[in-house]
């Protein structure tokens, strides 16, 4: 049977197994991604509607799992699959090893290739250990797109119980820009004391925007105090 004489949703998975992956469009990417399309649309129609509806692939990937789940067409079932692939994609980007953590630089590459396409704010935690080697990445609060709240002693009990030597702190801003707040200053200080008194010290609090990143121990020196 010829490609052209295939249905919509088989076209994308037939030239792809033809050898021409390379010629697929992106709704035929989003096609094969999804399988099937919705209330008579195809799969390729599907992906076109939401493609032009999102600005493109790039305004859909610069979204998160919430507010793909509110674009009509996409819903909570294709919502997970774009997340999942998203997801794969940076941890292929990991590689085997350990990522080790040892300055405010390598923290900062490290979490902004994380909180891509993060429309709402997240408070985070990497367990480190003497090395700086990454015992456990968790996300500890995830609010609105305007704040989230995190106690020292939630933060801290996380670290603890991954037998972290030294713990690190990290939020993002979805406005985009990694200026501090107050409100920013004041916990990173109540971090600081609250490490201190545990004997996990705060390696570093470091705040995320859309292409760099804040780092408290960079900018408040903390090596030379």
């Amino acid at each position: 049977m010829r490609i052209a004489d295939l249905s919509p949703e088989q076209r994308p998975r037939e030239r792809l197994l033809a050898g021409h992956g390379e010629e697929l469009s992106e709704a035929d990417l989003l096609a094969l991604l999804w399988g099937s399309g919705q209330r008579g649309r195809s799969a390729i129609e599907l992906a076109q509607e939401v493609l032009s509806r999102c600005g493109g692939l790039s305004g859909i990937m610069a979204q998160g799992l919430q507010e793909w789940i509110a674009v009509p067409g996409i819903g909570p079932a294709r919502a997970c699959q774009l997340w999942a692939s998203q997801e794969l994609c940076r941890r292929s980007q990991r590689g085997p090893a350990r990522p080790r953590i040892t300055s405010p630089r390598s923290a900062g590459s490290y979490l902004l290739s994380r909180c891509q396409g993060w429309m709402e704010e997240r408070f985070g935690l990497l367990a480190l250990n003497a090395k700086g080697d990454l015992l456990a990445e968790r996300i500890l609060s995830q609010g609105t797109a305007t704040g989230t709240l995190i106690s020292p002693r939630e933060f801290f009990r996380e670290a603890l119980r991954f037998g972290a030597t030294t713990a690190l702190a990290f939020h993002n801003h979805p406005s985009g820009d990694p200026s501090p707040s107050r409100e920013d200053i004041q916990l990173t200080r109540r971090l600081r004391a609250a490490g201190e008194s545990l004997g996990v010290p705060l390696a570093d609090h470091v705040i995320l925007g859309r292409e760099n990143y804040h780092s408290f121990r960079a900018t408040e020196e903390w090596d030379k105090a």
